[in-house]
């Protein structure tokens, strides 16, 4: 019998609460996270802390805040030795594990490196059909049409080589950023649980799921509010979305494909249903501390309520609530009873959780329980000076860094928000309703992120191949 708890943290990839039934959603995405509230903590006022996957995923692993850690780019390297994985490991005897098809966390960045095992993506980075003759990602700087075929005719392979070319340029940019079948949530936490079956003393585990990340490829049994018009639509988005929509294409066409990301999350939501009942079955469900999350939610055009001439797509820039606000469920060990808390709640905690129960002082309501007077997220997305940014846009209006403050105040949450000259509070009621507010804290942002200093845990960078850039590209973010 293990004498420390298990440790699981599911991430649910670009999941915004308000796109879960538990957080009342009008659509019945999350059928099996409303049940899973019997026997677990709900925190409905949980806050990221950042919106894409690499500084939030640094933030879980280490508990330092976005500008405390330095990880904002995609190929960050974060030092394994300042993550929670690393202490469990070496200092408790932890068996660690990492489950995901997530590009950044896996390959770009060095996120997965404290990880005793890792299983990440199934599909090639090379963007090529030949391994013989040439291809676009054999060039270091950007190579024209023109160039690239006079190229391929010198080479020894010329058939081949503008065949690799003509595949790198026009190969499905869906297939090529996600494998719905081979790298669904069902198929990674069957990873992970064979995994931790064989695990004969403590473990510990990061799995994440990609399933409701763009592009929006629900399976048919669970596309409940798409359907084929829709999919028509996403299929006709290639490269960058961001841009594209920026540049002229139809705001209400983002707008729609909310319905297919709807299916995706009830998707995942039906694997976590499967998944906790396999769990129960193996003998590993009450041992385990099981933090279900979101790393950053996802933008549909709406505005922001701080720069209201920006509009959010996906999660390329913002700090708005569809980009921040996520579910969190937490089913501690031996726990039976659900119960709810409204409390502003951060993810970078999750590394005090851990260590709390696995100290053994951790209980009721770990997260609340740290006694947080405030909740923070930033990020730098759009770096300056925004190069990525099409000519036509201002781009004072999208370079970050965006900074918001939460603080609850007679049981209402209170976001205070600045980016460059921009200022607004913003009052919350739930993750449906959030409006800008006249009430006004000056200098509250400006103050608390005044405070925060440099932990020296960024190590550098990565060097990325344009295989990989191309398949970020694919993934819908700006390069």
């Amino acid at each position: 019998m293990n004498t420390h708890p298990n440790i699981l943290l599911l991430v649910l990839d670009s999941v915004r609460a308000r796109n879960t039934s538990i957080h009342g959603h009008r659509n019945d995405t999350t059928p099996f996270l409303l049940d899973f509230a019997g026997e677990s903590t709900v925190y409905s006022q949980a806050r990221a802390p950042s919106i894409h996957s690499v500084a939030s995923h640094a933030s879980l692993f280490n508990g330092y805040h976005v500008e405390e850690h330095g990880v904002t780019e995609h190929e960050s390297r974060l030092d394994p030795a300042a993550t929670v994985w690393h202490r469990l490991e070496t200092e408790f005897g932890y068996r660690t594990g990492i489950f995901s098809p997530n590009l950044v966390v896996m390959e770009t960045s060095n996120l997965s490196e404290p990880f005793g095992t890792r299983v990440g993506l199934k599909r090639s980075l090379d963007r090529r059909l030949y391994d013989a003759g040439l291809s676009p990602s054999d060039f270091d700087d950007h190579v024209s049409a023109g160039e690239y075929l006079r190229a391929s005719l010198r080479n020894g392979q010329p058939v081949r080589s503008v065949l690799n070319g003509l595949y790198y340029r026009y190969g499905s940019h869906a297939d090529s950023a996600h494998d719905p079948e081979t790298e669904s949530a069902s198929v990674y936490l069957d990873h992970f649980l064979e995994w931790a079956e064989e695990r004969s003393g403590p473990w510990a585990a990061c799995v994440n799921l990609m399933d409701a990340h763009y592009p929006y490829v629900p399976r048919e049994e669970h596309d409940r509010w798409g359907g084929p018009n829709l999919r028509r639509i996403q299929e006709d988005i290639t490269g960058t979305q961001s841009r594209q929509f920026l540049t002229g294409r139809p705001w209400g066409e983002l707008a729609a494909l909310e319905s297919l990301y709807d299916g995706c999350i009830h998707q995942i939501d039906a694997a976590l249903r499967s998944f906790v009942r396999d769990l129960k079955e193996a003998g590993l469900y009450e041992d385990t501390l099981l933090v279900i999350t979101s790393d950053h939610g996802e933008g549909f055009g709406e505005r922001s309520l701080v720069t209201p001439r920006v509009r959010h797509v996906d999660h390329s820039w913002g700090i708005g609530e569809e980009l921040t606000h996520v579910p969190l469920v937490v089913k501690a060990p031996n726990q039976h009873r659900g119960r709810r808390v409204d409390a502003p709640v951060s993810l970078t905690d999750f590394r005090a959780v851990a260590e709390g129960y696995v100290e053994g002082y951790a209980d009721g309501d770990p997260f609340s329980d740290l006694g947080r007077d405030e909740v923070v997220a930033s990020t730098f997305r759009v770096p300056a000076p925004g190069d990525v940014l099409p000519d036509s846009v201002e781009r004072a209006d999208y370079v970050g860094p965006w900074r918001a403050v939460y603080q609850a105040n007679d049981g209402v949450v209170y976001k205070y928000v600045t980016h460059g000259p921009d200022r607004a509070t913003v009052r919350i009621l739930d993750a449906q309703t959030a409006y800008r507010a006249e009430r006004d804290e000056p200098g509250i942002v400006d103050e608390i992120f005044g405070r925060m200093e440099n932990r020296e845990v960024a190590d550098g960078s990565r060097d990325l191949t344009r295989d990989v850039e191309a398949q970020l590209e694919d993934l819908g973010y700006m390069r």
